[in-house]
Parts: C-alpha cells; structure tokens; sequence
C-alpha cells in the first residue's frame, strides 16, 4: 500500500513495511525527513501521522496532548494496521 508524506509544500509517496520505523520507510523512499538522535529523544523527527493505529517504541520528547493531537516520533513509530497513511512535517 502507497502512503503520502507532506514537507515543505512537497507531496510524496512511500511504501511502509509493517516491521519498519515510519522514518525507515521515509528515508528508503528519498522522502528528506527530518532526525537527528533516532533514539526518540531530541523531537527532530516530529511529524503529524494520521491515518491509521501505530505505536511508538520510545518517547522521551511527546506530551500526552501531542499523542492525543496526532504528533509521532518518526523514529519510534511502527504501525499497527495497513493505513493508508498521511505524514506531514511542519517544520
């Protein structure tokens, strides 16, 4: 299944293997996410995630609100249902 990532005004197209992070599946289809530490402890990997049930592995940046308003750490995030899903970057 195809999902769309959106970054500075840009669309693009991703494949996400169930057993892959989102910013694994970002980074193998050229999308130029955002990371620094991905350990789920700097933010830089922030995105918007909608679409779908995921969980995250670690998160030591994310308030509940964020979780709550659909806010992930790219680098912690594995998906638990097919999608299709809808990243954004917002900065």
């Amino acid at each position: 299944m195809t999902h769309t990532a959106y970054k500075d005004g840009d669309e693009y197209s991703f494949e996400w293997p169930a057993d892959q992070t989102l910013l694994d599946a970002l980074l193998a289809a050229d999308v130029p996410a955002n990371y620094s530490c991905q350990q789920g402890q700097c933010g830089a990997c922030q995105c918007s995630l909608e679409g779908g049930d995921s969980h995250m592995l670690v998160n030591h940046v994310l308030s509940d609100y964020d979780i709550r308003d659909g806010e992930t750490l790219a680098c912690q995030t594995i998906r638990d249902q097919e999608g299709p899903y809808t990243v954004t970057y917002w900065f």
